[in-house]
C-alpha cells in the first residue's frame, strides 16, 4: 500500500537497440518512504490553463532536486535503487503524514 507519492527523476538503461534515457515518473512510497510503486511510462506535464500546465511543470521540477534512480532486476521482480549508492530508493515522509 503506497503513503504518497512524487515526481522522481528514472535513469533507463540502455539495452540492445534503445539508447539510455532520463524519464521523470510518478514514484509510490509506503508509510516507510521505500519506494513501493512507479508509473510505467513518464510522465508529461499539463493543464487545462496556461497556468495550470506552468504549475504541473513546476511540480514536475521537483524531481531534479532528489536523487536520481533507475531499475534494478531483484531475485523477485524489480525495485528502484539510487544511482549513485545502488541503495533501496527511499524518500523524505511528507510532514504531518502519520504512522500507524
Amino acid at each position: 500500500m503506497s503513503a504518497f507519492w512524487n515526481f522522481r527523476v528514472i535513469l533507463c538503461e540502455a539495452d540492445g537497440d534503445n539508447e539510455a534515457l532520463y524519464q521523470i515518473h510518478e514514484v509510490e512510497y509506503n508509510l516507510k518512504g521505500k519506494a513501493v510503486n512507479w508509473s510505467e511510462t513518464s510522465v508529461a506535464p499539463y493543464g487545462g490553463t496556461l497556468n495550470e500546465l506552468k504549475e504541473d511543470v513546476s511540480r514536475q521540477q521537483s524531481a531534479f532536486e532528489k536523487p536520481i534512480l533507475k531499475l534494478k532486476r531483484k531475485q523477485r521482480g524489480y525495485e528502484l535503487v539510487d544511482v549513485a549508492t545502488g541503495d533501496d530508493a527511499f524518500s523524505e515522509i511528507p510532514t504531518g503524514l502519520v504512522q500507524e
